[in-house]
């Protein structure tokens, strides 16, 4: 996984309107430039992930069976929701910071 040193813009391939595979938690907020543009792309990829990590938490919850398998699945969502949740919650403190 990609880590940024220090980002004073979106990531070339963002801006392409590819997406990048770089994981939101890579990313060390002490060493980025906070400038409107990072900002707002910060509070993007936050969003997308707790998005997702909702949608992956609801589909594991409403398919618990009972099988090991389908525990395994609610575990592993659960846990990505928790860490979409503390990340979005950094990204919002690094805002507060910001203005």
């Amino acid at each position: 996984m990609a880590t940024i040193r220090s980002m004073n813009v979106m990531p070339e391939s963002e801006k392409d309107g590819e997406m990048v595979e770089l994981h939101p938690t890579s990313l060390d907020l002490n060493q980025v430039e906070p400038t409107p543009q990072v900002v707002n792309w910060l509070r993007m990829r936050a969003s997308q992930w707790l998005t997702t990590a909702q949608k992956d938490f609801n589909a594991a919850l409403f398919a618990r069976d009972g099988s090991e398998a389908s525990f395994d699945r609610y575990a592993d969502a659960r846990s990505e929701l928790d860490s979409a949740e503390a990340w979005a919650l950094r990204v919002s403190e690094f805002v507060a910071h910001v203005r």
